[in-house]
């Protein structure tokens, strides 16, 4: 694969590259912030481990580009968005009412203490990514 080569990749092949980028950056992040929690809660493990299966499918596809990866791909990035609205569900214990008040008084209550937990939103960038996979992933935007 020479340097030519890669330059002369379609966008959406690119984009496999980078996604397989952001979802390692969300390996170490995710580990990280869940490092009690997997010991309490074996779920906690989920989105660590399905980002190191995309960081290895994204790289995967973006070599081996075709037809058949990316319909592949398709359905592991409906997997993680998947995996980003469980999470986004498990973090806020279901309650989204509190979800809205709370994203409301980090904009207009300036006394707002910082609350206890997980991070009410953070899920949803998992969501992100397999959106802008699934994009990435449709014949549409690609050549070959």
């Amino acid at each position: 694969m020479s340097l030519m080569g890669i330059m002369r990749w379609p966008l959406a092949r690119v984009l496999m590259v980078l996604l397989a980028g952001a979802f390692g950056g969300l390996i170490s992040d995710l580990r990280v912030e869940h490092v009690e929690v997997v010991h309490e809660e074996a779920v906690a493990w989920t989105p660590i481990v399905f980002s190191g299966v995309m960081v290895v499918a994204c790289l995967v596809t973006a070599i081996v580009w075709n037809n058949l990866m990316r319909r592949v791909m398709i359905a592991f990035f409906v997997a993680a968005m998947a995996v980003g609205g469980i999470g986004f569900y498990l973090h806020n214990h279901g309650n989204f009412q509190r979800v809205l008040k709370r994203s409301t008084s980090a904009w207009i209550d300036p006394e707002m203490r910082h609350p206890k937990g997980p991070p009410q939103t953070a899920p949803l960038a998992f969501a992100g990514l397999g959106v802008i996979g699934v994009l990435a992933s449709l014949k549409r935007f690609s050549r070959e």
